[in-house]
């Protein structure tokens, strides 16, 4: 009887043990969806958070010819890519495509919408004079922290296991960013 209660315990703390590794497994290579902000002239990172359906990120600039503001939006939709979704600007000899959609918002300012152009990548060159400010879901994010005037920035969402992503915090937890 002893013998048989033994071997349930055994049967069972195995069966169970065999679950948690399992679920631990399981969790630990699904996926985990990246914004990442990387400043790829220096390898230094200027903002890296999951990302969620929904995003909105806005990048505006002074309009290199004309001197005035732009603001383009981006979105991440339910697959996690990022849409080019618009772009609202005061340039009125700016030639944008798309230009004949162009809505009047306020005097001497246009949005243009409905763009809704999936991009890999982004990737700008952080300006002197353009000045580029990054704003994720209404919060300002600091480039100029990071980047100076002349640097390559770029935009994606990587995916990554959630294994990766945690060695990965943990890594710039000890060791900073970068």
């Amino acid at each position: 009887m002893a013998r048989r209660l033994i071997g349930r315990q055994v049967f069972v703390f195995t069966g169970g043990g065999i679950l948690i590794l399992g679920i631990i497994v399981y969790l630990g290579f699904y996926p985990v969806y990246i914004l990442s902000i990387k400043d790829i002239s220096n390898g230094k990172t200027v903002h890296a958070a999951p990302a969620t359906p929904g995003d909105n990120l806005w990048i505006t600039f002074i309009n290199s010819v004309e001197k005035l503001p732009v603001a383009d939006h981006f979105v991440v939709n339910d697959n996690y890519e990022i849409l080019f979704t618009e772009t609202i600007f005061q340039a009125p000899y700016a030639g944008y495509d798309r230009s004949d959609k162009a809505e009047l918002i306020a005097p001497g300012t246009l949005k243009i919408s409905g763009y809704n152009r999936q991009v890999d990548a982004y990737t700008f060159y952080a300006g002197d004079i353009s000045r580029h400010m990054l704003f994720l879901n209404g919060n300002w994010l600091p480039l100029y922290e990071v980047a100076q005037g002349g640097d390559l920035i770029q935009m994606t969402v990587n995916k990554r296991s959630r294994l990766d992503s945690i060695v990965l915090n943990l890594k710039n937890w000890l060791f900073g960013p970068g």
